[in-house]
């Protein structure tokens, strides 16, 4: 037989063999020299959890190696960036990106750093690289219109913006980011719309600020001053939903972030990996009462009745003068069917936390129920004098006053309301219905000009205010 032939594809094999070998060893060792250039300095860890140490550690080990560089990288990167190294993080991605030029996370992750340090262009760069990359990831997109805005680029910004609308009609943010384009622009009218909008669908957590403003700027001072008096959200922007970011929680060891960002999913809709993160945040701080009472208000909008009074139980064992821990033991106890321990917990919680309003008004509410109004009255004062610059008692206490006939009284008690939340829905229109029925025409025409301007009046309570009106006066009220 002649072993020529075969003896050559043996020979082939060896060397086609070799040959892919050296170029693997050699393309590994060129991605290794990259790593290697792009690792930085370590930076001090101070009081951090030994586990990132660790962590921390390992990962650079690895990237320091032929064939886990690349991976050990990536491990680095994602540390250093969720515990708050940002300079460290935005070497590693840099490399990262240079080694995966078609993996859009690395730029996406980079951009968002180069953004918060106010480094617009180099990170609008980049965003645009992401979404030719992955064209339906919304964040990336929604990011590239805010920096474009801020650079003083309004028709690329429009651009993008409707983009994202496109794929996801009604999107807020895109509309918000489109209303700040109207309104830099002055087409009031159509930032005016869009803005509406948006505060709807978010109760006023985006557009709070530019509506305020369009409202004063437009001459509807009236409606500006309602909002600001009866809306309690905070005016600053807020990032778009980011599921890439998130994923970075994943290597956090600060327990604080872990806690902040999973109230951000909580609003946005994930409570599950919210809880998630708490449970984290407490294994790494097991002593801290705001994770705990964060997990238990969670639990119970969740329905999750067993975790939520093991987490409140756990925050008032930690600290006796929470006084928040032991109002929401007792409202979740109450909401059970168990008002005896119900009335139990409040009591005890007044006496860890004598000076809290809130449990002083949750008592007056409590006496309210079972017909004690004397007590009900002292505590709903208390709950006043020691907190007056809130409504909230002077309400509660206002409309007992109602149902105990002592109307003037409570019209006083409203009237002081007012000094404290303005245009409180409930109050104008109680005040508006008051002056109606004590046929003072000229009053409730004072009352209703407030009411009008209270977007937060409900449209039912509205009609029954006119249909009191026609009954009363014999005329429409316009």
């Amino acid at each position: 037989m002649n072993q020529r032939p075969l003896l050559l594809i043996v020979a082939g094999i060896v060397l086609a063999a070799t040959t892919a070998g050296a170029w693997w060893w050699q393309r590994a060792g060129a991605n290794q020299s990259l790593v290697l250039d792009s690792l930085p300095a370590a930076p001090e860890l101070g009081q951090a959890p030994i586990a990132l140490h660790d962590q921390m550690v390992a990962a650079e080990a690895q990237a320091r190696t032929r064939f886990g560089a690349q991976t050990g990288l990536a491990k680095l990167s994602r540390l250093y960036h969720a515990n708050g190294f940002l300079n460290e993080a935005g070497r590693c991605y840099a490399g990262l990106a240079r080694l995966e030029p078609t993996e859009p996370r690395w730029r996406h992750f980079h951009a968002t750093i180069l953004a918060g340090y106010g480094e617009i262009e180099p990170a609008m760069l980049l965003w645009q690289r992401v979404v030719q990359l992955a064209p339906d990831f919304l964040a990336a997109r929604l990011r590239l219109g805010d920096c474009q805005l801020k650079a003083n680029q309004p028709a690329a910004a429009a651009v993008t913006y409707t983009a994202v609308l496109q794929r996801e009609p009604g999107n807020s943010y895109a509309l918000l980011g489109l209303a700040r384009l109207d309104y830099e622009a002055e087409r009031w009218a159509q930032a005016q719309t869009k803005l509406e909008t948006v505060v709807e669908q978010t109760n006023y957590v985006l557009g709070y600020d530019l509506i305020v403003t369009l409202y004063e700027r437009t001459g509807q001072a009236e409606r500006a001053w309602a909002i600001r008096r009866a809306t309690k959200a905070s005016g600053s922007f807020r990032d778009p939903p980011d599921a890439w970011l998130d994923t970075l929680m994943d290597a956090c060891f600060n327990s604080y972030q872990l806690a902040l960002n999973a109230g951000f999913l909580a609003r946005n809709g994930d409570p599950a990996q919210a809880v998630r993160l708490l449970e984290r945040a407490i294994a790494l701080a097991p002593d801290d009462v705001t994770a705990h009472f964060q997990l238990g208000t969670l639990s119970v909008a969740q329905g999750n009745y067993r975790v939520a009074r093991e987490q409140l139980e756990h925050c008032i064992r930690l600290a006796p003068d929470f006084a928040d821990g032991w109002a929401q033991l007792s409202a979740l106890q109450f909401q059970g069917g168990d008002a005896s321990a119900a009335a139990r917990t409040l009591a005890t919680g007044l006496e860890h936390c004598p000076t809290s309003p809130g449990l002083h008004l949750m008592r007056a509410r409590d006496l309210q129920k079972t017909g004690a109004n004397n007590e009900a009255i002292t505590a709903y004062r208390e709950s006043i004098r020691l907190r007056p610059n809130e409504a909230e008692a002077y309400i509660g206490l206002a409309y007992l006053l109602i149902k105990l006939g002592r109307l003037d009284e409570s019209v006083r008690i409203l009237q002081q309301s007012l000094e404290v939340e303005p245009a409180n829905p409930m109050v104008l229109s109680t005040l508006t219905f008051h002056a109606i029925i004590s046929g003072d025409e000229s009053a409730t025409l004072r009352w209703w000009a407030k009411v009008r301007n209270q977007p937060r009046v409900p449209a039912a309570e509205i009609e029954k205010l006119r249909a009191a009106f026609l009954q009363q006066f014999g005329h429409a009220l316009l």
